[in-house]
């Protein structure tokens, strides 16, 4: 029975008049409020999108920065390393060096 009485009011409104068929003015300007609505959301997406990037260029830039910084630094660090392994071993010859004299007598 409700199916039948849909399908007689689909029916009608097929064949009715095209202004019949026109969704009232009230429901076109809620239509066009939603529309206008997404439009902005729209917008502060795109927004949004616009500045996480900056965000990430930005990061990656200070990224690239640090990443210099730690490569000199690692570089500093490994003369530095080298120097002091040199001085060591200079250290240890000299140290050699007074102890045999010390134990030879020869004393200096």
């Amino acid at each position: 029975m409700v199916a039948v009485l849909c399908s007689v009011t689909v029916h009608a409104m097929a064949q009715a008049p095209v202004e019949e068929r026109r969704p009232p003015p009230e429901d076109a300007r809620l239509a066009q409020q939603r529309v206008e609505f997404r439009r902005q959301a729209l917008e502060r997406a795109e927004a949004e999108v616009r500045d996480a990037l900056a965000a990430q260029k930005e990061a990656t830039r200070r990224l690239a920065e640090a990443k210099s910084a730690l490569d000199k630094a690692g570089r500093r660090l490994d003369k530095a390393r080298a120097a002091a392994a040199e001085t060591r071993r200079a250290y240890d010859v000299e140290a050699s060096e007074l102890e045999r004299r010390r134990r030879s007598g020869s004393g200096g």
